[in-house]
């Protein structure tokens, strides 16, 4: 799998978490896409960068709902939330209430994710929400993205391999890639020379 075989809303998705990396946050994105894929809004984690007011809700769907100019394009209900990780309890929540009916995830999260919330929930379950996996090589390379920023930046090692534990659960092989590519000295360098292009790549040809 190489990037330049991605559709583009996957794309910006990992240059988005790539950023999100650099700026020491966690590597989650997201993006709202209409029947054509063009991309109407998009969204990263946040939650380390001292810009946002209340970092700790920056999170990427919700930003991606949020920033979503309903003026410009009033239909959501017929646009595509991608997100590289499962939403979590808040932006389960907002992507109910923000009228978005589709939603295509790569990676499974049974820690924090909260999509099985909605089948609980009578309100959320009559919107007719349809989500999509893209849990294999999507889900490893999301995965492998997170597991580098863990590396890079997670000082408390409990902390730190129990997260790795868990990021292998459903996508061992992204977690192994990443770990191999960090024993290479691979980031090393500036991140902000290396492109989100280059990481996928050489992951990939690590799985």
């Amino acid at each position: 799998m190489n990037y330049s075989d991605l559709p583009k809303h996957w794309q910006r998705i990992f240059e988005l978490e790539w950023i999100s990396v650099c700026e020491g946050s966690k590597a989650i994105a997201a993006v709202i896409a209409d029947n054509a894929g063009n991309i109407l809004s998009e969204g990263r984690n946040q939650i380390s960068e001292c810009n946002v007011p209340n970092p700790a809700t920056a999170h990427a769907e919700a930003e991606a709902i949020r920033n979503l100019d309903v003026s410009r394009f009033p239909y959501p209900k017929t646009y595509t939330l991608y997100a590289g990780l499962e939403p979590c309890i808040m932006c389960m929540g907002t992507l109910v209430m923000g009228h978005i009916r589709n939603v295509e995830i790569a990676a499974r999260d049974d820690f924090g994710g909260a999509m099985k919330l909605i089948e609980l929930s009578d309100f959320a379950r009559n919107k007719g929400i349809k989500v999509t996996w893209r849990e294999d090589e999507l889900g490893d390379m999301q995965r492998a993205f997170q597991t580098i920023r863990e590396l890079l930046y997670n000082t408390d090692e409990g902390k730190k391999q129990r997260m790795l534990a868990d990021f292998s659960f459903y996508n061992k092989l992204g977690v192994d890639a990443a770990l191999q590519l960090f024993d290479e000295n691979f980031f090393s360098r500036t991140l902000t020379d290396i492109s989100a292009e280059t990481v996928f790549n050489e992951l990939s040809a690590r799985f």
